[in-house]
């Protein structure tokens, strides 16, 4: 367990708030074809946004992040791969309660923190916890990408699971360590999902189906994939997030995938809606964001 600091800056004035804590336990949406009705309960929005080294891969990278945020409506964001104060930067010009770890994982979010919390398992865990809902940003091991053995090497199945035992491991841990509290998980997994390398889309999957181990992790511990719940058809809407970018690598077709996830289990949440953000000439990322509107 450890202290962090939760930063949040307004245009007139930087107020800094030191939060110590023991946890127990584009920039446009598609809309979603057929959004659930939300109720009279109230509503969260979640995202999950890998930033590509904090917006240094485009110019003026922090800006665009911030307005994508904005205009996608979100309450709180996990981020995902940015450099040093990149974060801090984010929350600046929103206007938002930050995390501000320095580390590859973090928390922006338009709601203050009721505490938070960090772990060095899972390689690396930023947890915060927002209107009564712990809230995690993770970042699984990008090595040995298993589409790459799938779609590249014709690897068999029994080296593409053993080539994901790391990234199992890390989601093994996050689940341990989240404990048995109500929880929202998002993040770059590094690994497509258990629910969309189906039989029904081998075409679409280099002709393999495949338990990928790391999503499963949290499937087997009651976590909700929200995007699938909400799109059950793999097939027809495979809310790839990997890669608006990058189409080839080394002169072979890049695998196009569905990395980005938000998980979540128990309590009152309920996923109502959920969609992929971004894309285009001015997106900053090389990862499509996916937004999650909950009630409770």
């Amino acid at each position: 367990m450890s202290s962090i600091t939760a930063r949040r800056t307004v245009a007139a004035t930087a107020a800094v708030i030191v939060l110590t804590s023991t946890l127990s336990g584009s920039a446009s949406a598609a809309p979603d074809p057929k959004p659930r009705a939300a109720s009279s309960a109230q509503v969260l929005k979640v995202m999950s946004f890998n930033t590509w080294h904090g917006g240094n891969r485009v110019s003026n990278g922090i800006a665009k992040i911030a307005d994508a945020i904005t205009r996608a409506g979100a309450d709180v964001v996990a981020l995902q791969e940015h450099d040093g104060d990149s974060a801090r930067r984010i929350a600046d010009r929103l206007g938002w309660y930050t995390t501000a770890t320095g580390t590859h994982v973090d928390i922006v979010s338009r709601h203050p923190f009721e505490k938070t919390d960090r772990t060095s398992t899972g390689n690396g865990v930023i947890a915060a916890k927002i209107k009564g809902f712990w809230v995690y940003s993770v970042h699984f091991d990008y090595t040995k990408y298993g589409p790459y053995n799938a779609c590249w090497d014709n690897d068999s199945y029994a080296t593409i699971y053993a080539d994901e035992a790391s990234r199992s491991k890390q989601a093994k841990e996050v689940v341990s360590w989240a404990g048995s509290s109500p929880a929202i998980v998002a993040g770059d997994f590094n690994s497509p999902s258990h629910l969309d390398w189906t039989a029904d889309t081998k075409a679409a999957h280099c002709n393999s189906v495949v338990q990928w181990p790391t999503t499963k992790a949290f499937s087997d511990s009651g976590y909700r994939d929200s995007y699938r719940e909400v799109h059950p058809d793999e097939a027809a809407q495979p809310g790839n997030t990997w890669s608006p970018v990058v189409k080839s690598t080394g002169g072979r077709p890049e695998p196009q995938d569905r990395i980005d996830f938000i998980k979540y289990r128990g309590g009152t949440l309920n996923a109502v809606s959920s969609t992929t953000v971004g894309g285009g000439a001015n997106w900053p990322s090389d990862h499509l964001a996916v937004l999650t509107t909950f009630t409770y």
